[in-house]
Order: structure tokens, then sequence, then C-alpha cells
């Protein structure tokens, strides 16, 4: 039996019905898969990969599909319609980017007085947070949202929506927008909760819990669901728990790279890993009862 192996991994979005002709028509034998957001390009071991990669080159180069990956702008407008919350998701992070900036320079003035976990005032020349309990008894419930959409340097923001955007579309289009929605708000909550009860009540932000709750839940999912894997290269998965696992031993703190909200990080990922298993158990429970 000839083994297969992946010469080029392209958008989900494009059609490569041409394509395949254009390689049929080399002869080159070759079959295209879908993995997660992505298709794959699978040829035999003795077919070199430089022969695929040229004929997708002159495809994109002389058809008008081709010429659509040509923009970032172009391509995510075109992938905003297919992950609708996603995209949504990384343009109100975006638009809120100010707001962290001002805190990190100082200015706890204006809009972020709503979105730190806890009401907060000046004394001096500290800024004192009040008890996780005055947000209950104010009934200002969003904080427990908001504080997941404070950035506070545009590296920290590009950082987080990279991951947001590699994981969250898969999720979305896999799985649906009802899951991503539930996956995000349900993980947001809980890893700020998290940080507050292992921090207390401070300034911190940003999706960071989020991202390991989609990194928990995809883990789990293509562990338990290897015929309808999500599709993130499982090296992914290690460098990010190894992540996780360094911001508790101080390591990022010692090297100057900033206080990292650890509380936040596992509060997501412990999430992601119980909603990832409720949701493949339901899959399985009804692939049984098929």
């Amino acid at each position: 039996m000839t083994a297969f192996y992946v010469a080029l991994q392209l958008p989900g979005d494009l059609n490569l019905e041409s394509f395949s002709t254009a390689l049929s028509f080399a002869g080159i034998p070759h079959r295209i898969t879908r993995d997660g957001v992505y298709q794959l390009v699978w040829v035999p071991e003795a077919q070199s990969a430089e022969g695929v990669i040229e004929q997708y080159r002159v495809w994109q180069a002389t058809t008008g599909e081709g010429a659509k990956t040509a923009s970032i702008g172009q391509r995510f407008l075109i992938n905003s319609k297919q992950f609708p919350l996603t995209a949504g998701l990384i343009l109100l992070n975006f638009g809120l980017i100010g707001l962290g900036l001002s805190a990190s320079s100082g200015d706890l003035s204006g809009w972020i007085t709503w979105m730190t976990i806890t009401p907060f005032s000046l004394m001096g020349d500290y800024w004192i947070f009040e008890p996780l309990a005055s947000t209950f008894e104010s009934h200002q419930y969003w904080r427990l949202l908001t504080p997941a959409l404070i950035h506070f340097s545009w590296m920290h923001l590009a950082f987080n929506m990279l991951w947001v955007w590699e994981l969250g579309r898969r999720i979305e289009r896999l799985h649906g927008g009802l899951k991503f929605l539930f996956l995000t708000l349900v993980s947001a909550i809980s890893a700020n909760l998290l940080q507050v009860f292992l921090t207390g009540p401070t300034l911190f932000g940003g999706m960071s819990g989020v991202v390991f709750a989609y990194l928990g839940y995809c883990m789990v999912w293509d562990w338990r669901m290897p015929k309808a894997r999500i599709g993130l290269a499982p090296a992914a998965y290690w460098v990010m728990v190894g992540f996780l696992v360094l911001g508790f031993t101080g390591l990022f703190d010692l090297i100057g790279l900033g206080s990292i909200a650890n509380g936040a990080h596992l509060g997501g990922f412990v999430v992601g890993v119980l909603l990832g298993f409720c949701f493949s158990s339901s899959a399985v429970s009804a692939s049984a009862n098929r």
C-alpha cells in the first residue's frame, strides 16, 4: 500500500477542485482532505513536495480563486463570514485596547472603572480594590466577564488574538456558534474568578484564560475523538501546557516578562478540559446510539 504525506496545508475556504484537476493533468497522484479549518493535500512518498507547491503557485497566479489569498484584509473579511463570532470577538478586543493602554500608563479613569473585577477607589497614591462581594452586592455582574477584554500592551493583545483566531474559528466552524459562545463566556468568568481567589481583587486582564480554555477543549476533543479532530498540531498543546506550568514557577517574573495572571490561565484551562469531556462524551453517546 502506497504511503502518503502532507505536501500542502491550505485554507478551508478555498475551492480546490480546479487545483486538483491541475495536479491530475500534471501527473501528480494526490488526495485532498479536510482537517479542522484547513485542507490538506496528500501525495505519495515518492512525489516531491516542491512539485506540488510549484503547481499551487501556478494555479494561484492564473485563477481567480487563488487571487483571493493575496490580501490579509481580504482573508479576514472572507473568513469573518464563516466565523462571525470569532471575528467579532477579535474586533471587540481591538476596539477596547485604548483602555488597557491607558491603565498601563497609570490612568484608571473613564470606562475602565466599569471593567475591573471589582470597583476601586484612589486613596493617596494607591488604588484600593473592593472585595469581590461588592460586585455581587451592587449587582454589577458584568465585571465577572469584562476583565478578559482588557489588554495592557499591543504585544499582549496580538499574542492573545492570534490564538483566539487560530483556535476560536476551529471551534466555531466545527462545533457551532452556540458552543463557542458558551465556552468563551464560561471560561472568561471562571478564569477571572480563580485569579481573584489566588491573588485578591487587583488590576488584571486579557483573553489568556479564554485562550487556555480553547486549548484545553481542543486537546481533550482531539484525544477522545480522533476521527473528528479539531486539527491543531499536537506540539502546540504541549507548548502551551508548558507555558502554563512555567508561569507558576515565577520564571517569567524573574526574566523580566512581567506579572502573569496564572490563576486566569489555570481557571480557563480547567474549564476547557471539563467542557471538552462533556461535549465529547455527548458526541460519543450520540455515535453509539446510531
